[in-house]
């Protein structure tokens, strides 16, 4: 019999290991987006542009341009995953209503975005 993932049990090393490769791939694309844009920008990379509260904010083009890029890194994760939710879970009648609602409310965000700059 072929081994089938545990649904049904309550497994903490399998909640823990997802954790942390959530959180590695997290932190990894957002260090991939960080170099981009420095390099775009012909800016050193630091690991406070990841850690430091006070590289964020709108008024330095530096804050600007990280602030893009944990925008970035936040769209480019939540596609990544909602794409392999919706092949394994959803139907395509739902699958276009649930990508109708997700290009609304990134639209609304979008608007929101430019209108706090």
């Amino acid at each position: 019999m072929a081994p089938q993932f545990r649904s049904y049990v309550w497994d903490p090393a399998l909640i823990l290991s997802q954790i942390m490769l959530m959180q590695a791939v997290y932190y990894s694309s957002l260090g991939l987006w960080l170099a981009l844009v420095d390099s775009l920008v012909q800016n050193s990379p630091s690991l406070d542009q990841i850690f430091s509260y006070e590289v964020l904010g709108f008024s330095t083009s530096l804050g600007r341009l990280a602030m893009m890029a944990f925008i970035l890194n936040a769209l480019t994760c939540f596609r990544t995953i909602s794409n392999s939710y919706f092949k394994s879970h959803i139907t395509s009648g739902e699958r276009r209503k649930e990508r109708k609602i997700v290009i609304r409310r990134t639209r609304q965000y979008g608007s929101f975005l430019q209108r706090c700059t």
